[in-house]
Formats: structure tokens, sequence, C-alpha cells
């Protein structure tokens, strides 16, 4: 099971205007860290930087262990299994290292 933590209920807003439609643009993301795998299934010694990003209306997630929700996972346009992290509490049993 992937942990994530996330450390500060801060959200960052990015900002523009798209050049391919002259429409304007809004993303906002969380930090979060995760920990993660090597390829042989070990666990990596550091946790490692991510970015969540937020739905529209959605309140940045607040300080505390997560894992991914099962919603996180789906198919893209191109068939291949594709991640948009949504976060879900984790079980108690995972701790912040």
């Amino acid at each position: 099971m992937l942990k994530i933590e996330v450390q500060a209920a801060e959200a960052n807003v990015k900002q523009g205007t798209s050049v391919k439609t002259g429409k304007a643009y809004s993303i906002r993301e969380q930090d979060a860290w995760a920990y993660c795998y090597d390829q042989q299934g070990r666990p990596h010694p550091h946790p490692m930087r991510i970015r969540v990003t937020l739905e529209d209306n959605q309140q940045p997630y607040a300080p505390g262990i997560y894992t991914l929700a099962p919603e996180s996972l789906y198919v893209d346009k191109f068939g291949q299994l594709a991640i948009r992290a949504k976060l879900r509490v984790a079980d108690k049993s995972l701790k912040a290292a």
C-alpha cells in the first residue's frame, strides 16, 4: 500500500491562458510526500515529493497520512493504466515517518 503524507494544507495555483484555445485556466495543486518502492519492490530510503491536483472546489487535504483511493486509477485514451491521485485517510497502522 502506497503511503502519502501531506504536511501542509496549502494549495499552489497555476494560472494562465491556453495558447491552443485562448481560454484562461487555473490549476490547483498540493505538495505531498509519497513513500515509494524501487524496481525490485524494496521501499525507497526517502519519501519523494509529489503534487496532487485538486478539483475546482475541493479544499486542500489536511496534514496527515493518506493512501490512494481506488478512483485514482483509470484507463487512459491509449488503453494504458494511469493515475490521478485522489487521497483517502490511511488506516491508523500507517504512521508518519
